[in-house]
């Protein structure tokens, strides 16, 4: 059995399993949460489709050259995932210190400037776009109480 049927069916129970604790929310803060859940069990549930649809092609196919189930997979990288995982607790740490507006473009910048994956412009212009977008949904139109700059106050 490949692992992307697993992590699938995984990320679904799991997906579920928070379903759970918005029971209690009122009707209007569900909305959000449930669409996610939504989301991810329909993306998960894809991610499960394709995994068979490659199988049973490289079972018809089995005759002309057979294809391994289990692919190999690749070490992991400490290093970045480490790195990453603190630059995420720093993120979460400095928004109520320096403010979403400063910290959500600086770390969405760094990130892919970092990952050099993009050129510095388009990494600048994802950064202010995913802002931007990430501000619209949910400090303008959820009113999420989020410490947009507050120095300000």
């Amino acid at each position: 059995m490949n692992s992307s049927f697993v992590i699938g069916i995984v990320t679904i129970l799991f997906a579920l399993l928070l379903g759970t604790q918005t029971t209690e929310l009122p009707a209007v803060a569900k909305r959000m949460p449930v669409l996610l859940i939504w989301l991810v069990v329909i993306l998960a549930a894809m991610m499960i489709v394709e995994e068979f649809m490659k199988w049973r092609t490289a079972r018809r196919s089995a005759v002309i050259a057979p294809i391994d189930p289990d692919e190999v997979l690749l070490p992991v990288n400490w290093l970045v995932l480490v790195s990453f995982g603190a630059a995420i607790i720093a993120y979460v740490a400095l928004i109520p210190i320096a403010g979403y507006l400063i910290v959500t473009p600086l770390f969405i910048t760094g990130s892919l400037l970092v990952s050099r994956t993009m050129s510095a412009h388009l990494a600048v212009v994802i950064g202010a776009l995913a802002t931007a977008f990430i501000w619209a949904v949910f400090i303008w139109a959820l009113n999420l109480p989020v410490a947009v700059l507050p120095i300000l106050k």
